[in-house]
């Protein structure tokens, strides 16, 4: 395997945590206060960005010409330390699963370097990257993967992705990756899915090879 990319968010931790929770409520002040979006809109608004262009950020900058680094620099402005520590079982985890780690993930560079300094997780990763590295097209987008995978210097045949999220996970597929779908929810691998597991301990039986 000669690359394995993690995604970040509800993928290194538990969706149980919050985090994203606290993400989503940044988000939606955003709109209100910062666009101007009615509160009562924002979450029809929010799917209506979502389907049309793959992330609330696009729709924004598509429609609003907001400014995606204030806009990513606000929503990830969210207190931490109350709900993440230290991983230690699964940094040893990491250190044992042999081939490079990179994190890949929507979200801001800046956010994904606070979890993984709060998670303890620095140095377990050779490349972290965001959404700015990616020019702020998200996954599931192919041109997304691409630039992952060329920063990355690796080809999709030999790597793999381990996500949370079906869509990212079905992209990565059809682009030849090998896929791992993180989730509580059961549910069978199928052509979009190699591999179901109930957390990111689960990958141990598929990669680690110490």
């Amino acid at each position: 395997m000669s690359v394995l990319f993690f995604d970040l968010d509800n993928t290194l931790y538990s969706g149980s945590l919050g985090v994203v929770s606290r993400i989503d409520r940044r988000i939606n002040e955003y709109l209100a206060w910062h666009v101007g979006i009615p509160a009562a809109d924002v979450d029809a608004l929010r799917r209506r960005y979502w389907q049309e262009h793959g992330t609330t950020l696009r729709g924004l900058t598509a429609c609003h010409a907001v400014d995606a680094d204030d806009y990513l620099e606000y929503v990830h402005d969210i207190e931490l330390d109350d709900l993440l520590k230290p991983a230690l079982e699964l940094r040893a985890l990491l250190d044992r699963i042999g081939g490079r780690k990179m994190v890949f993930t929507n979200a801001s560079r800046a956010h994904a370097r606070r979890v993984l300094r709060r998670l303890d997780l620095q140095g377990a990763f050779d490349l972290v990257i965001g959404l700015e590295d990616l020019g702020y097209v998200p996954k599931p987008q192919p041109e997304a993967f691409r630039t992952a995978l060329d920063r990355a210097g690796a080809r999709a045949e030999g790597s793999a992705l381990i996500d949370d999220l079906r869509p990212n996970l079905a992209t990565a597929k059809r682009l030849g990756m090998r896929t791992v779908w993180v989730t509580e929810d059961e549910g069978p691998a199928d052509d979009a899915v190699d591999h179901v597991v109930g957390d990111i301990f689960g990958i141990e039986s598929i990669f680690c090879t110490i």
